[in-house]
This record gives structure tokens, C-alpha cells and sequence, in this order.
């Protein structure tokens, strides 16, 4: 069996079993990955990760994204890959969260704990948050706007000052990331003085998931602007997506749990296992 490294050239080899979404997200900054081939090329088995802290002083985590294989025998292979690669990138931590067991078990053999636990990612839909306590037919200010209405320079501008501030929500890559990246007419953007001082940040993956990904406004009036784009983003994926459309929140922080629960108070993350490691 081959270990080789997973990138974008040979990432379409792997999509099948590691399904679109992950796939997609190899052509990511911080995300890798190692693949087990057999001399045919055939493909046996993958393990993806996503590293955070890579910019900053600080400690480097690997959040584990997936690992599968056709035997132990490839799980092992591909763990002692990633072995190498926490000495050789210095990673002094790694997690995992998954609804998987077989997956847990196979990194508890690797040196990692594991608790059962609710999920921080919850799964609702557009109908649901139609639902919820606010007025959504309000009439929204002028400089409440999607991210369509603005220009790249506009929004280039605003993420240099959000990791400024520190403030990267679930995507410790948002420096890498474009514009076209984010669902354009569903993510939402306060303008003041021509700058974006708020954003409502959606991303649409390939199986058709909206996924909130930066959740933030700055300013004297920043919890007003939160409201408002709150209601624009709901607005605009009802009016772009049927109501059955799965929505993904990650409560990442707490400011985003503490909102989730506040709009969606019967909202609950899937029932996963989680667990981390030194290295």
C-alpha cells in the first residue's frame, strides 16, 4: 500500500469516498490530507485534518476531519503519515468531533480520549428559522445589504480589520478566502462611510448546506446591526432557497451558542464523540 499526500491535483480521486464537502474544502489553506493507493492507483483509504493557529505565535491544533480505510492495517499506515507530520509542522494539539464511533475508537487507539457529548454544530432548517421570535418582514435600513452589493476591495478591507480584532468565527482561514467563497446573496453586510462594519457571513457547500460562518458587527451601534442582519440573511435564503434547506450553525463561541439558544431554543447538536491529544 501507498501513503500519498491528498491536494488539490488528486483530490477528485478521493471525493467519492470522502464525499463533496470534504473534497471541496482540500483546496483550502490549512486543510491535508493522506491517502492510501495500491500500485493500480485504486484508492483504499484517506485521513483529512484541518490546521489552526498556523498564523499566530502560538500553539498549532489539527481539528481530525475524517479518517477511513478498507482495513486496520491502512488506518495504522495512515495515522503513523500523520504522526510524522505533527513532529514535522510542530502540532501541539490535536481534536476530533464526530457522530462516528468506528472513527473515535480508531483515534482512541492513537492516543486520543474519548467523551460522548451533544455536538457544538446544529442542524435546522430555512422553515425553522422562519419560525423564529423576530419580524422578519421588517423594513431594513439602506445600509443593511448583501455581500453581492459590495465590492471585493470593500470586503477585503473589512476581513483585514475583523483578524485585526481577532475575529475569524469558524473559518481560521478567512484571510485566504475570497469573496465568491460565501453564498453572495445570502450573506448579509453593514456599510457605513462606504466601510463594512458588520457581516453575516453564509457559505453554501457542494451537498447544498448553508453553513453560518461569521457572525460579527463593530461600532457604537453593533447589537442594532446584528438584528438587522440577522433578518437580511434570513430574508435572502427564503427568498433563494426552498424552506427545507438545511441550515449548519457551528457554536463556535460562545456569543454564537448563546444567540442560537436565545432563536432557536429547542435547537439541539447531534449526539457525537469528541476527544484530543498531545501532538
Amino acid at each position: 500500500m501507498n501513503i500519498i499526500d491528498i491536494a488539490k491535483e488528486n483530490i477528485e480521486d478521493f471525493s467519492e469516498l470522502l464525499g463533496p464537502d470534504i473534497a471541496e474544502d482540500m483546496n483550502r489553506q490549512f486543510y491535508r490530507g493522506f491517502g492510501a493507493v495500491d500500485d493500480s492507483g485504486a484508492v483504499h483509504g484517506a485521513m483529512i485534518y484541518e490546521l489552526f493557529g498556523v498564523d499566530l505565535d502560538g500553539d498549532t491544533t489539527s481539528r481530525i476531519v475524517a479518517l477511513e480505510g478498507d482495513s486496520q492495517d491502512i488506518k495504522d499506515e495512515l495515522k503513523n503519515a500523520y504522526a510524522k507530520d505533527v513532529t514535522e509542522s510542530s502540532i501541539d494539539k490535536s481534536f476530533y468531533e464526530t457522530p462516528n464511533e468506528v472513527m473515535a475508537d480508531d483515534l482512541v487507539s492513537f492516543g486520543f480520549s474519548k467523551n460522548a457529548q451533544e455536538g457544538r454544530e446544529v442542524i435546522v432548517t430555512l422553515a425553522d428559522v422562519a419560525k423564529i421570535p423576530i419580524d422578519l418582514k421588517a423594513k431594513l435600513p439602506p445600509y443593511i445589504v448583501t455581500l453581492s452589493d459590495v465590492s471585493v476591495i470593500q470586503y477585503r478591507n473589512f476581513v483585514k480589520k475583523a483578524i485585526l480584532k481577532g475575529n475569524k468565527g469558524s473559518v481560521d482561514d478567512l484571510a485566504y478566502l475570497s469573496r465568491s467563497w460565501f453564498e453572495k446573496d445570502v450573506s448579509s453586510c453593514s456599510v457605513t462611510d462606504d466601510k463594512i462594519d458588520g457581516v453575516f457571513l453564509i457559505r453554501k457547500t457542494p451537498s447544498g448546506v448553508l453553513q453560518t460562518k461569521l457572525y460579527t458587527a463593530y461600532g457604537p451601534e453593533y447589537v442594532k446591526k446584528l438584528g438587522f442582519l440577522l433578518i437580511k440573511t434570513i430574508q435572502s435564503g427564503l427568498e433563494n432557497y426552498p424552506p427545507e434547506t438545511k441550515i449548519a450553525i457551528n457554536r463556535h463561541s460562545k456569543e454564537v451558542a448563546a444567540m442560537t439558544k436565545k432563536i432557536l431554543a429547542s435547537a439541539k447538536g447531534e449526539n457525537v464523540f469528541s476527544g484530543t491529544r498531545n501532538g
